[in-house]
């Protein structure tokens, strides 16, 4: 659906422009009487058929106007619910959301205020102007994050990533039942060195396991994957846009600004998975007296070297069944 949507507005955009207040209009998606249009400035439209009698939806969303109006569309005088993007920063986003609107007239039967509002609820945090290029360390920490998604998906058939937890505040990135990975991301050439946040991050589940993933990366212009290119990917796999968009705004990473992430790309140089126990180098609450941190003691974080445990990591094998069990929802 959504490439229907990119390639509706993309023929809009080569058409020629329209005069006045007239839209170029298209036909999108499997029902009736819903549209999508370029207006004069080459802003997106998304057109719903409405009764004359219903109010628009309101909008407190700077990026977008949601009105009335009246069109003529093959030669037929009809009244629509129009939502426009006002923000080109935002087009992207906006693709999505339509797709958004339209599955939801489509499979919920709503009216076009019901599915419009309904859906703006959960969407107002995407569309919001872009606040600039995202650092690279914040880009890193997440792309990593994202490759193991991205594995757990294509591995599994999944299309829930329910088990990205990180970003939601969970004290593991990934999360299944009893079984969950960390995951740590370098961007230095040779060593194995991470930072552990508190004493709880290297505790596994209670009765569970945890294992540690880590992931090299090198930064590399003009090759390489990039969170852009993975979201797209984890999109085109049939992950929820609203769910994926959601954990990526808790992560810290505005949707408005991924189209910034494009051209910072890096090359991963290598990747392990450890598993976490008494072998392991950690602070854990049993390492202090009364398995409680010294009282003052208002921080922790500590860096562990994990070069003496390369040797213990999973093979491939053992990995793939790791993520597939996490996407299957078969853990222990």
């Amino acid at each position: 659906m959504i490439n229907d949507v990119r390639l509706a507005f993309s023929a809009l955009q080569n058409q020629k422009p329209p005069d006045g207040d007239n839209l170029a209009v298209l036909p999108i998606g499997p029902t009736s009487g819903v549209f999508v249009g370029i207006d004069d400035q080459s802003h997106q439209h998304l057109l719903l058929k409405s009764d004359a009698s219903t109010p628009p939806a309101a909008t407190d969303v700077a990026a977008l106007t949601v009105t009335t109006r009246n069109l003529v569309i093959a030669g037929a005088k009809v009244q629509v619910l129009d939502v426009a993007c006002l923000l080109a920063a935002v087009a992207e986003v906006f693709d999505h959301f339509v797709v958004a609107i339209v599955e939801r007239v489509a499979v919920a039967d709503e009216t076009a205020n019901d599915a419009v509002e309904s859906v703006l609820q959960r969407w107002r945090q995407f569309l919001v102007a872009p606040s600039g290029p995202p650092s690279r360390e914040k880009l890193a920490a997440v792309l990593g994050e994202l490759l193991v998604v991205a594995d757990v998906v294509h591995a599994s058939a999944a299309k829930g990533i329910e088990f990205w937890v990180g970003p939601f505040g969970s004290r593991h990135d990934v999360r299944r039942g009893g079984t969950a990975i960390e995951v740590k991301t370098t961007r230095s050439h040779s060593t194995h060195r991470v930072t552990i946040h508190g004493e709880d991050q290297l505790l596994p589940p209670e009765g569970g396991v945890l294992y540690l993933h880590l992931v090299r990366l090198e930064e590399a212009h003009g090759s390489g994957r990039s969170v852009n290119s993975l979201v797209d990917e984890l999109l085109g796999a049939g992950v929820s846009a609203d769910k994926l968009f959601e954990a990526l705004t808790a992560a810290g990473l505005k949707v408005a600004d991924l189209t910034m992430t494009a051209q910072t790309t890096f090359d991963v140089r290598e990747r392990l998975t450890l598993p976490i126990d008494e072998q392991t180098p950690r602070i854990v609450p049993a390492s202090f007296q009364g398995e409680k941190r010294p009282a003052g003691v208002i921080d922790l974080s500590y860096v562990i070297d994990l070069g003496g445990q390369l040797h213990r990591a999973l093979p491939t094998t053992a990995y793939e069944n790791l993520v597939r069990s996490i996407g299957s929802g078969n853990t222990a």
